[in-house]
């Protein structure tokens, strides 16, 4: 629970900030003054009570979030940073040194020898005016270099100076799967490019024994993965990521380049004597509404201060949006036994069909993500026919999927979601009425999730052209939503594989078949229905492929043929159209 500590500095700071929405709503004819009666005085009148003096916003001292590693918290304007009476807090994750960091740990996980420790080593990449230092290591800081130096310049410097190129799809790659391994923490993770993680922890720090010892085990986990890391929090997306990267006392004591502005306005500001964000609040809205009023969000100084203080919210895009279901088990030491994970997985599956029974709601296709102590995730999806929160049934199609995964040195947490959900139908069975159906659906998950790969299904594929019409895919997969359209034609109720030449007779070159010989047998056709126009596919045309003309035909005996012409008459450079038997029809 948060101390609460006195203002470090005087309000008016603050009045003068909000003095501009004080007097327009003075000055609004809409609004009247609220008159409160007071008991009379000794003369036997009553005077009107003063008006309030307007809200003021405080800045609240806090902890150090600079070299010392410690997470810093900061208060801005309750207003929009409640959900519900709960004040959000937003975490900020700053690695200063990931580049070289996460180079020095793939170089260990290829086997590979790392640079060693205490030598200067640095990554470089190519710009118009040559090699430019990229990232440096503390070693090679402490010697005057940094990041923007050209490498000429810094092996004058230093010629000692190791350096390797830079790589920074897999800095990309890296920190997507930090934030993946950070969702044991928070579902909601975003990744703050290029060196840093956002999470909104609210209402989650008490499942970890508070909010000092979950930041002490993250701080602590990305050290062993060899990751140092800053951390800031706070009530806002913005103090929190200022925090993380400034050491201060306090909001107003952050340095004007804490608000995410460009380097220009920075300048400027710091040409004027704005130096701190106190300074700013100091100065009318009005005035710096007129003098920053930039066209991207990094030049407008006051949407940035807004969203520092809580005045104006700001969204936080996970990398994973989070479902509306979800059950999440940290575990105190981690577990390596199927028997163990069996028990921690029957009280998130209860726990997840409360949820979704109260709701009225049932999972159609869940995942199951076991965290690895190592970092690593296992990602274990299910799919159900039919909406289902029943608990026993989940169990039965869950728990032989664990016997597939490699707990490696342990599993330490596990969430269970539900991707896809639907209202779930509660049948009333009479007396001598059995659940047979029910039974036959359940056998069929649990055959499914367990043989996925095994039994396919066909799936519906936007094209004409039979024999690509449709592919097969596996049965647990959910088709993905498409509009559904009826088909030009009825087709046949079977369609060969390969379609099987055959000689036709007709009367003229262009039309209807009159006699089919097929499979060494010729068959007088009586009824002819078609053509219809099957034209190639020009996005993808290979060659050899022609126009095929398809015909439904009956012959005297009432067998149906589906049958089709490739090629057209009188092309030039063709060769004469030939006839294909392409299926049977009822």
């Amino acid at each position: 629970m948060r101390r609460r500590h006195t203002p470090t500095s005087p309000p008016r700071a603050a009045w003068r900030w909000r003095q501009g929405r004080e007097s327009r709503r003075r000055s609004s004819p809409s609004r009247s003054r609220t008159v409160r009666q007071l008991p009379a005085t000794r003369a036997g009148r009553r005077r009107p009570c003063p008006r309030s003096a307007p809200h003021m916003t405080r800045a609240h001292p806090v902890r150090r979030a600079g070299a010392s590693n410690s997470p810093a918290q900061g208060a801005a304007a309750p207003a929009p940073g409640f959900w519900n009476g709960i004040m959000r807090s937003l975490v900020s994750l700053w690695f200063p040194d990931f580049p070289v960091e996460r180079f020095i740990r793939s170089r260990i996980k290829m086997g590979r020898k790392p640079p060693a420790k205490g030598l200067p080593f640095a990554l470089v990449e190519t710009s118009k005016s040559g090699l430019r230092l990229i990232a440096v290591n503390a070693t090679a800081r402490s010697f005057g270099l940094m990041r923007g130096m050209r490498l000429a310049d810094a092996r004058a410097q230093l010629p000692e100076l190791l350096t390797e190129p830079h790589e920074p799809e897999e800095d990309m790659n890296s920190l997507l799967g930090l934030c993946r391994w950070m969702e044991r923490y928070s579902p909601w993770v975003a990744p703050d490019q290029p060196d840093g993680i956002l999470l909104d922890v609210t209402g989650v720090p008490h499942l970890f024994g508070g909010e000092q010892r979950m930041m002490a085990e993250i701080r602590q986990r990305l050290a062993q993965y060899g990751f140092s890391v800053r951390i800031g929090q706070g009530a806002t997306l913005g103090a929190a990521w200022a925090l993380a990267r400034y050491e201060a006392k306090d909001l107003q004591s952050l340095p004007v380049e804490a608000l995410r502005i460009d380097g220009m306005a920075a300048k400027t500001l710091r040409r004027l004597g704005l130096k701190t964000v106190g300074a700013l609040l100091a100065i009318p809205r009005a005035s710096l509404a007129r003098r920053f009023r930039g066209e991207t969000i990094g030049e407008n100084v006051l949407i940035r201060l807004d969203e520092m203080m809580g005045v104006r919210d700001e969204p936080l895009n996970p990398l994973n949006p989070p479902t509306s279901f979800m059950a999440h088990r940290a575990l105190m030491e981690p577990v390596i036994h199927a028997e163990g994970l069996e028990i921690v997985l029957e009280g998130i599956v209860n726990q997840l069909c409360r949820d979704l029974e109260k709701a009225g709601k049932g999972a159609l296709r869940l995942i199951l993500k076991l965290f690895r102590v190592d970092g690593s995730r296992a990602n274990l999806p299910a799919g159900f026919s039919v909406a289902s929160h029943d608990p026993r049934h989940m169990l039965r199609v869950l728990k032989p999927k664990l016997e597939t995964v490699d707990a490696g040195f342990g599993i330490d947490a596990m969430t269970l979601e539900a991707r896809e959900t639907a209202g779930a139908m509660v049948q009333q069975h009479g007396f001598l009425e059995d659940d047979s159906t029910l039974a036959l659906e359940q056998l069929n998950d649990r055959v499914l999730n367990r043989h996925e790969q095994q039994f396919l299904a066909l799936e519906d594929v936007e094209s004409h052209i039979p024999e690509r019409a449709e592919m097969p895919r596996p049965s647990a997969r959910p088709l993905p939503p498409k509009a559904t359209r009826p088909a030009p034609t009825a087709r046949p109720l079977l369609i060969f594989e390969a379609p099987e030449p055959a000689k036709v007779v007709a009367a003229v070159p262009d039309g209807p078949p009159m006699r089919l010989t097929w499979r060494r047998v010729t068959r007088r056709v009586v009824k002819a229905q078609g053509p219809e126009r099957v034209a190639p596919e020009w996005w993808r045309l290979t060659a050899g492929e022609r126009p095929r003309d398809y015909y439904v035909i009956e012959d005297e005996q009432g067998r149906r043929y589906w049958l089709y012409r490739e090629g057209l008459y009188g092309e030039p450079g063709e060769e004469q159209p030939k006839w294909y038997v392409h299926g049977l029809s009822a």
